[in-house]
């Protein structure tokens, strides 16, 4: 993996930290700077050591090109795509996701194997009790979830969510029911962890439906 990748990111006012390309915080890995918010990563540009204020090391558990070669074969063709979204499609996303967005503008990778899609991929980052996590969301080109994987998680592992709960949202699309209790079970002992990562999947459905639109499967 390169050395010192820069990763575009997608700020969103959710009332915790966030990380925000361009600027490089004293003693970090990451071009970033604290506004108060999380994020969402739009572009697959995890650092294999991802580095958190204070020096602590996030626990990364797969780099950026093990995990789309996984996902998509290493015969895949990787192509960023970024797209501005009008004021009324942030809207439409914001009311989707059931959560602000305040950027309209969105990078993401997207697998190509000849003139056929594979699936477009996402990177988001958000703060679970008190620390981060970054999530891997994979779609189908129907807009399906196909993977939802943990990159990085910064919290006790004692609230990691289970490999069998992350793959039951797999072949996921938009749903309001797309909640732990709902539409998702619940995790014992980690409610934080699966409220974040439902809403992680959640946002990526949201964006890439009003980019690209989407199609049938369960919510």
């Amino acid at each position: 993996m390169e050395s010192g990748a820069r990763l575009p990111l997608l700020s969103r006012d959710w009332g915790a930290r966030t990380w925000v390309e361009g600027t490089k915080a004293p003693g970090c890995a990451l071009h970033r700077r604290r506004i108060g918010q999380p994020c969402l990563r739009t572009a697959l540009g995890l650092a294999a050591w991802l580095t958190l204020g204070g020096g602590a090391v996030a626990k990364t558990y797969e780099t950026r090109e093990g995990a789309l070669r996984r996902v998509f074969g290493p015969e895949a063709r990787l192509e960023r795509r970024t797209d501005f979204l009008a004021a009324a499609a942030l809207d439409s996303a914001r009311s989707l996701a059931g959560a602000p967005i305040p950027s309209s503008h969105i990078s993401y990778h997207e697998a190509w194997r000849g003139d056929s899609l594979l699936g477009r991929a996402y990177l988001d980052t958000h703060v679970v009790r008190n620390e981060h996590e970054t999530l891997l969301i994979v779609l189908d080109p129907e807009g399906r979830t196909r993977e939802v994987d943990i990159m990085a998680f910064d919290e006790p592992e004692d609230y990691l969510p289970p490999r069998p709960w992350l793959l039951a949202l797999q072949q996921r699309t938009l749903s309001k029911h797309l909640r732990p209790g709902d539409g998702v079970d619940a995790i014992s002992g980690a409610t934080l962890s699966a409220r974040a990562a439902t809403a992680a999947v959640r946002r990526v459905l949201a964006l890439d439906r009003v980019l690209h639109g989407s199609h049938g499967g369960k919510g």
